[in-house]
């Protein structure tokens, strides 16, 4: 058994701007005589076109390998792309302060203030009205520390953390790909 790497680039939908595409990769196990039967039939049909190949009839077996990657590729690269449009469209209903909470207590938020540097005497009289420009200070430097925080995460742990501590909730009705070859199997048959 060896892995091939596959790759895919699909448009998921057209925004004002242009279309959005999505990129995957990932690996797909093939046997050495999967390889071998793949690197014959392209050599044969002088193709590499899974249809074309009629694969999907003529080995379904390979074809049923190759769609769960390329289907499996498509869908997680198309749910991180819209947890990530979630997370930077506000569509979360989550609680703030719970997250901050959570935050300062395992993922290492910090925020400390000296009233004194920022306010003048009236504040050691009266400290209620400028404690809520401290909270506004502390929100404020949490969604900095936030947005730093989980763009330096990988997609999937952007992914578990979406989904544990923001309530993330998507639906993946369908999601549109294509099987192909993987390259360097197309490479073995042109050799």
């Amino acid at each position: 058994m060896s892995l091939y790497s596959i790759e895919s680039e699909n448009v998921s939908e057209m925004s004002n701007v242009g279309e959005v595409t999505i990129d995957g990769e990932r690996a797909v196990e093939l046997s050495d005589e999967e390889v071998d039967i793949l690197v014959k039939l392209i050599k044969e049909k002088g193709a590499a076109d899974v249809r074309v190949l009629d694969l999907e009839n003529l080995c379904p077996a390979i074809y049923e390998k190759l769609d769960h990657a390329y289907r499996d590729m498509a869908y997680k690269a198309e749910e991180i792309r819209r947890l990530w449009d979630g997370y930077y469209n506000w569509c979360y209903e989550y609680d703030f302060f719970e997250l901050m909470d959570y935050c300062e207590k395992n993922l290492g938020f910090t925020f400390f203030v000296n009233p004194e540097d920022y306010f003048d005497d009236d504040y050691k009289e009266n400290p209620e009205p400028y404690e809520e420009i401290i909270d506004e200070a502390k929100s404020e430097a949490f969604f900095d520390w936030l947005n730093d925080y989980v763009e330096d995460l990988s997609d999937d742990d952007a992914r578990d953390f979406f989904y544990t501590h923001m309530h993330a909730k998507i639906d993946l009705d369908h999601v549109d790909y294509t099987v192909e070859i993987p390259q360097a199997i197309i490479n073995k048959a042109e050799q």
